[in-house]
C-alpha cells in the first residue's frame, strides 16, 4: 500500500487538539507526513510554526492572517518569512473582497488553501486568479461541501467543477464527515464528479482532523479509498493519498519572501 501523506488536518491549543494527539493518530493509522492547517479564528500560526520546526520533514505549515487587520499584508509577509509555511488559507468569497491580499501571497510564492464552499462569484474570481498566478497552487477544500440534498446530479459544484481547466487548482477528497455518515453513500457521485474533472493527478486525500470527532472515522475514511468504496481506483491511490501532497508541500521549493528560499529536507 501507499505511503499516506494527510493534505489537510488541525492542531491547536486553543481549538481542536494539541500536536501530540496529532502525532498519535497518525502513527496510529499510518500517516506519514501531515498539513497542518490553521483553524478559523486564530490569527497566531506559532504553534503550528513550531511544529513545522521541530519536523520538516513530517509537518508542513498554513497560517492565516485576519484578512481586514490594518495590518494583513504585514502579517502575511511576516509569517512567510519565517520559513516555517508553505501555504496560507483563505476563504473564497475573499477574493471578491481582498484580492490585494491575495496577489501580495501569491508574490510571496505560497501556496492556497481555499475554503469550500465555492459559489459561481467566487469561483469565476479563482478561475481568473489561477489563469494570472500559473506558479501558485490552489488547495480546495472538503470536495466543495456537496450537499446531501443535491445528489446525484449535484449541481451546485458546477463553478468549483469549471476551474479543473485550470491546471494549478487541485480538490480534497476530505470533509465527508461534516455532511453524511460513513459509508457516505449519498456523497458517491459527487465524489465520481470531482475525481473526473480533476483526474487522479490533481486529487489529494485530507482527513480534517480532528473535526470528524471520533478517531476511528480517520481510520476508516483511509480504509473506504483503499478499498475503492469511495470510488478511487486502486492505480490512483499513491497518487491521492500520498504523492500528489507531497509535491506540492513537502517537495517544492515554495517560499520566496524577501530574500528567503526554503526548500523542505524532501526536495
Amino acid at each position: 500500500m501507499p505511503e499516506i501523506t494527510d493534505a489537510y488536518g488541525h492542531c491547536g491549543l486553543r481549538k481542536y487538539r494539541p500536536l501530540p494527539d496529532v502525532i498519535a493518530v497518525s502513527d496510529r493509522f499510518g500517516v506519514a507526513r501531515s498539513v497542518l492547517v490553521q483553524h478559523m479564528g486564530e490569527f497566531d500560526n506559532g504553534y503550528i510554526g513550531g511544529a513545522v520546526r521541530e519536523n520538516p520533514e513530517r509537518f508542513a505549515g498554513v497560517f492565516l492572517v485576519d484578512m481586514d487587520a490594518p495590518d494583513a499584508r504585514d502579517a502575511i509577509s511576516r509569517w512567510a518569512a519565517t520559513g516555517h509555511f508553505r501555504g496560507i488559507r483563505m476563504a473564497a468569497p475573499s477574493i471578491l473582497t481582498h484580492l490585494a491580499l491575495w496577489q501580495h501571497a501569491a508574490a510571496l510564492g505560497l501556496q492556497f488553501v481555499v475554503s469550500a464552499p465555492f459559489p459561481p462569484a467566487p469561483a469565476q474570481a479563482l478561475g481568473r486568479f489561477a489563469a494570472a498566478n500559473p506558479g501558485n497552487l490552489l488547495q480546495l477544500t472538503h470536495l466543495g461541501l456537496p450537499v446531501p440534498a443535491d445528489a446525484p446530479r449535484f449541481a451546485s459544484l458546477d463553478p468549483m467543477l469549471a476551474l479543473a481547466s485550470a491546471g494549478n487548482v487541485n480538490v480534497q477528497v476530505s470533509g465527508m464527515h461534516q455532511r453524511s455518515q460513513a459509508p457516505y453513500s449519498e456523497l458517491l457521485p459527487a465524489i465520481h464528479r470531482v475525481y473526473e474533472a480533476f483526474g487522479p493527478q490533481r486529487v489529494l486525500y485530507g482527513s480534517n482532523f480532528p473535526v470528524m470527532g471520533e478517531d476511528t472515522v480517520y481510520g476508516l475514511e483511509i480504509e473506504m479509498l483503499r478499498s475503492g468504496k469511495l470510488g478511487i481506483s486502486a492505480s490512483a491511490l499513491p497518487e491521492v493519498m500520498d504523492a500528489n501532497a507531497r509535491q506540492i508541500w513537502f517537495r517544492r521549493q515554495s517560499l520566496r519572501a524577501g530574500s528567503l528560499v526554503w526548500r523542505c529536507a524532501f526536495g
